[in-house]
């Protein structure tokens, strides 16, 4: 019995089919009364008789006809040896706004105005040949220091008489005193 339906069938669509079959192949396929076909902006004159009154550039059609679209020639678009911006499709996304840039603060380093506490102790002195032998202590150090000499790169002896020695700082070119007790 399912036999027999199908049969019925095929009796019912193999003609629809067939003249649909005939219709795409032989069917007329001229446009309507007042269609416009539009290719491309550059046209020249229409190849199919336009009626009279419809101008043929892509723009005023567009315009007369709604839902009718100016085709646009690729090279127009996309510009030869161009590459277009490559997007992440798959990129996160917020509709938080972005933060604000900062810019770095650049402070001014400060110039130093006082030279550092001396580091030097003072040990002893000793008066030789007319001039002083100053005995000054750094940690484990010793120095023996006479007028005009340099210590540790930073401290220049500048004047030996008891009972004051004074020391130049040398990076700012400021004098230090530093008490050598009274001459015996």
């Amino acid at each position: 019995m399912a036999a027999q339906g199908q049969n019925k069938r095929w009796w019912i669509l193999g003609p629809l089919l067939v003249g649909a079959f005939l219709l795409a192949v032989f069917g007329d396929k001229t446009p309507a009364d007042g269609a416009v076909d539009v290719v491309a902006p550059r046209v020249q004159p229409a190849p199919r008789a336009v009626p009279a009154g419809l101008p043929v550039a892509g723009a005023a059609v567009s315009a007369l006809v709604p839902g009718v679209q100016v085709l646009v020639p690729r090279d127009q678009l996309v510009k030869s040896g161009e590459r277009a911006p490559v997007r992440d499709l798959f990129s996160q996304r917020s509709w938080t706004p972005p933060a604000p840039k900062l810019q770095p603060v650049v402070l001014p380093v400060p110039v130093p105005t006082a030279p550092p506490p001396l580091p030097f102790v003072y040990l002893g002195k000793k008066l030789e040949g007319g001039s002083w032998e100053v005995y000054l202590g750094q940690g484990d150090k010793t120095f023996v220091v006479r007028e005009g000499q340099v210590l540790e790169g930073q401290y220049r002896v500048d004047v030996i008489k008891p009972p004051q020695m004074e020391l130049v700082y040398l990076p700012l070119g400021l004098s230090q005193n530093l008490a050598i007790g009274e001459t015996r």
